[in-house]
């Protein structure tokens, strides 16, 4: 398998052949979570960002968090690495900001717990909170391996992932990555 393991959401590609709409928001220290690179994420009720969680019904969806500032002295702040235990994420209570790929049309490459086939290709899925890697700061999301309907999934599944990506698919044995698309945008549903 690729090294696509274990990153969460890694953007892949967009539907339409343009480029990623990138927009930056603000995270909320008070709201307990920790943010790591790869987190598929949705607005809260005060308007700042949070990661999906696999309970309730499905959210709209904001994208994938591809980059991570911190707050100092009140302005952005570059993460750095602190080799070779602590990856750039915003621990648990850090005040900083969050850039994520708003493009409905945004397609990722993420893993599933499940084996799958063409078969499972158009079915829904939720996000499945796995642990992070801290040393790296790459988010532990993953897909619940129970394919849900449309109305109740955060992304639809829409093929294996590329094979420029892998190399060489030489089966479909959980776990397994997949291309997907948010069900549900915040921007509304384009496709």
């Amino acid at each position: 398998m690729s090294d696509y393991t274990q990153r969460g959401f890694v953007p892949c590609r967009t539907l339409d052949g343009g480029k990623a709409i990138l927009k930056t928001f603000r995270v909320s220290a008070g709201d307990n979570i920790a943010y790591f690179q790869g987190d598929a994420v949705t607005l809260g009720s005060t308007g700042r960002l949070k990661p999906i969680r696999t309970t309730g019904a499905a959210v709209y969806n904001a994208g994938a968090i591809v980059a991570l500032q911190k707050v100092s002295n009140g302005k952005p702040a570059p993460l750095t690495f602190n080799s070779p235990t602590r990856g750039p994420y915003l621990a648990t209570a850090e005040e900083g900001y969050a850039t994520v790929i708003l493009n409905p049309l945004q397609t990722y490459v993420v893993q599933i717990d499940a084996n799958i086939t063409e078969a499972s290709f158009g079915a829904g899925a939720k996000v499945s909170a796995g642990a992070p890697n801290t040393a790296n700061g790459l988010s532990g999301h993953v897909l619940s391996g129970v394919t849900t309907s449309a109305a109740d999934a955060h992304f639809q599944i829409i093929g294996f992932a590329p094979l420029e990506l892998l190399g060489t698919r030489t089966s479909a044995a959980s776990p397994v990555l997949v291309e997907v698309i948010p069900s549900k945008s915040i921007l509304g549903n384009l496709v």
